[in-house]
């Protein structure tokens, strides 16, 4: 069955936080800039395009929503005239824009947005000499020392859902989802085997994806069944950014209360750079960069995840290098 619209990208989460002067704080070390605040809402952006990538409530901790873009004014009106979604809305936010609101089958929101207008200046990147690769001569790479990490964009969102498989449907019948890797407790040709989770990708056709969006992931087995985000994910510029914000992090964890999930190390599906770190409120937010893209030719990979893709792991969810699957990572304390 067709999915009813094949949304094309994602704009930016929303969480809620009990203190928003705490979140500001965290997310400005993390690589952050405030846009706009008020008692009530904290908008913040990167350094890239987007107008902002991370919107906070103030509440109990939890995570609200994930927005997607849809491709045209066409496809918001058809997602919006679903059961699943409501009437189109104009967006008050920096960008403006329009939105339909929905929510999916474990209670989180969904948001598919169109018309929000990108910022026109990125910051500037300097490239690359990798092996013999030559794409930087006669010019140095500096970055100072203490220097803020960069976000290049708001990226994906992990999600413990009640049912991994109903979860990866309801979001491929309304948005298009592929999924890229389904991850099992042992033999995924045994039907006895578990599905842990699905790492699950935007269709666009020819137009590579990122390997994942939404990671979706056992709440039975993580969260003690309760339906919480994961983690919420910001691609970085590059690998500088990823040090240079571990390195921020590190210097600030005392002072401010902040904890390393997990990291630095390099996944196996997606293949991505990452650093995990949770908030004073115990909310995890990664740190990635350089992850595969996918276009919609590539196929469904079922895999074991008690050994690593060599076959030679010793514990789950390792890494190609770097610490293995953090023992408490995706609890129920992300709220």
């Amino acid at each position: 069955m067709d999915p009813i619209i094949k949304a094309s990208d994602v704009q930016y989460c929303t969480l809620q936080c009990p203190d928003l002067d705490v979140q500001e704080q965290f997310l400005i070390h993390f690589g952050m800039h405030t846009v706009e605040k008020t008692d009530e809402m904290l908008l913040m952006k990167g350094d890239g395009t987007q107008p902002f990538i991370e919107k906070v409530l103030k509440g109990e901790k939890k995570f609200i929503s994930l927005a997607f873009v849809a491709s045209s004014m066409e496809d918001l009106e058809k997602i919006s005239k679903t059961e699943s979604f409501s009437d189109i809305e104009e967006l008050s936010t920096p960008g403006g824009g329009y939105v339909s609101k929905g929510q999916d089958l474990d209670g989180f929101g969904v948001e598919v947005v169109y018309g929000i207008k990108n910022l026109e200046k990125t910051a500037e990147t300097i490239p690359t000499n990798e092996g013999r690769t030559v794409n930087r001569v006669n010019q140095m790479k500096r970055f100072l020392k203490g220097s803020y990490p960069r976000i290049l964009r708001f990226a994906h969102a992990g999600l413990n859902a009640i049912n991994v498989q109903d979860s990866f449907d309801w979001y491929q019948k309304h948005l298009g989802l592929i999924a890229s890797d389904r991850l099992f407790l042992g033999d995924p040709k045994d039907p006895n085997t578990p599905l842990q989770g699905i790492f699950s990708r935007l269709d666009k056709g020819l137009e590579p994806a990122d390997h994942h969006t939404i990671f979706f992931l056992s709440a039975a087995m993580l969260s003690e069944g309760k339906p919480v985000m994961n983690h919420v994910s910001f691609e970085m510029f590059n690998i500088d950014d990823v040090f240079t914000g571990n390195e921020m992090l590190e210097a600030k964890k005392d002072e401010f209360n902040y904890f390393q999930e997990w990291g630095i190390g390099r996944h196996y599906q997606g293949s991505q750079l990452f650093d995990y770190w949770r908030n004073p409120f115990g909310q995890t937010h990664e740190h990635q960069t350089d992850g595969d893209m996918f276009d919609n030719t590539f196929p469904t990979r079922d895999l074991n995840v008690t050994i690593d893709e060599a076959g030679l792991g010793e514990e789950p969810g390792e890494s190609q290098w770097g610490p293995a699957f953090s023992n408490t990572f995706g609890n129920a304390e992300n709220g």
